[in-house]
């Protein structure tokens, strides 16, 4: 009778046909194969040459043109403003930006806390703008909605009052 032999060479070099099986049957694993969408995507070209919002923040004060403090969170024992500080591009011709404030005891119905009006000119087609409110006594969840040429949403912002 024979005696059967098993041999294993374990060499110093990675079985790449193996590392490919493993990490294909990984993701399998964490994807799942669900016959469900869960997600979606979306693109536009922002070349288009409109006037957009490039970046746009919260902070505490505005030093130089530039927000100081970006936060998200405001308090009266350190803070005495909330300014919302805006970056522009394609700014070409004469334009009005509106801004308006709403607080946490405002209804989806009622006027916002405070709202105003700025127009808007640039000789470079980039320009920076910023608006304020004086910090509010009302405490919670507020948000900031940005709107060009009166209809045209631009974007928001959330931030909490303490």
């Amino acid at each position: 009778m024979h005696q059967l032999h098993t041999c294993i060479k374990i060499s110093g070099t990675p079985s790449y046909p193996m590392l490919g099986i493993a990490l294909l049957a990984l993701t399998l694993a964490l994807t799942g194969c669900s016959e469900e969408a869960s997600g979606g995507s979306g693109f536009t070209d922002v070349g288009r040459g409109e006037p957009m919002v490039v970046d746009s923040v919260l902070a505490v004060s505005i030093f130089d043109d530039r927000p100081d403090g970006i936060t998200n969170t405001f308090s009266a024992e350190f803070n005495d403003h909330v300014y919302l500080w805006l970056l522009w591009a394609n700014i070409t011709e004469e334009h009005t930006i509106e801004v308006s404030w709403y607080s946490p005891e405002d209804e989806l119905d009622d006027p916002p806390f405070w709202t105003e009006e700025k127009n808007l000119t640039s000789i470079t087609s980039d320009k920076i703008t910023w608006f304020y409110i004086d910090l509010p006594d009302i405490t919670g969840e507020w948000f900031v909605e940005i709107y060009l040429d009166g209809d045209l949403f631009e974007r928001s912002h959330i931030f909490w009052v303490e």
